[in-house]
């Protein structure tokens, strides 16, 4: 089980210092992510969701723009404002925590984007549980490296860096464990959403920097060096929105 949700209020903290970095240079989900969401929950236009975490918006906005109603819960103010800008009154933003979020109104859907890992898991089930209709589906999604770059590249960063670099992060099983083990929801199912970008060296370690980790900024420079020298200014990160999506009982 996963145990960041015990440092979340500092977490929260973090990435309200990078709040417009962190809007700036995170990924945008693929439209097929939402797509299969809204295909699996059975979603119809103004059904009310709910989203956990949204930080900046960033999934906000096209859940927004699918025409659904739609409760998004962040606990940092900063994160919230910026995501309030992004999609005005179109949707309620809330700002605190979903283990304190209170609503008598049943749900077709309940979401995070890279957030759920961030919940107390034993509250965070059945908060979800209570909240989602019979039908209902929890859709989770994070997001996974594939590839940092061409193989070259990723050999340069474990030259760097004393050791690879992680694809998929560990506490994502963690995150999922609670909920495969509740009776209340079906099987967990996982499907990949690939995408890919283009980033050139800046863009590269300031998107790798809203991820947090420990390494230095003379690290951070020789990476922007070595793009810029041996691999003509840029590379291709491919990632994939992995969704795990699972229906309330």
């Amino acid at each position: 089980m996963s145990d960041l949700w015990r440092v979340a209020d500092k977490a929260s903290e973090r990435f309200a210092a990078e709040a417009l970095d962190y809007d700036r240079y995170r990924p945008r989900y693929p439209e097929s992510v939402f797509d299969d969401i809204v295909e699996s929950a059975g979603l119809a236009p103004g059904d009310l969701i709910v989203e956990i975490g949204a930080g900046t918006g960033i999934a906000t906005q096209p859940l927004v723009d699918l025409g659904f109603s739609v409760i998004a819960i962040e606990p940092s103010e900063s994160l919230a404002a910026i995501a309030a800008s992004h999609v005005s009154e179109r949707a309620q933003i809330v700002v605190g925590r979903f283990e304190e979020f209170l609503t008598q109104s049943p749900v077709r859907l309940i979401t995070a984007f890279n957030a759920w890992h961030w919940i107390d898991p034993r509250t965070g089930v059945d908060l979800a549980a209570d909240l989602i209709e019979p039908g209902g589906l929890l859709a989770l999604v994070w997001t996974e490296v594939v590839e940092w770059g061409q193989q070259p590249f990723e050999d340069r960063l474990t030259e760097v860096f004393g050791h690879a670099w992680k694809k998929r992060e560990d506490h994502v099983d963690g995150s999922l464990k609670p909920v495969r083990e509740d009776p209340r929801f079906d099987d967990v199912r996982g499907r990949h959403h690939v995408f890919d970008r283009t980033l050139d060296a800046s863009t590269f370690v300031a998107v790798t920097k809203t991820y947090g980790g420990s390494h230095t900024e003379e690290q951070y420079q020789t990476i922007e060096r070595i793009i810029n020298d041996d691999f003509g200014g840029s590379v291709t990160k491919v990632e994939a929105a992995a969704l795990y999506l699972t229906r309330r009982h």
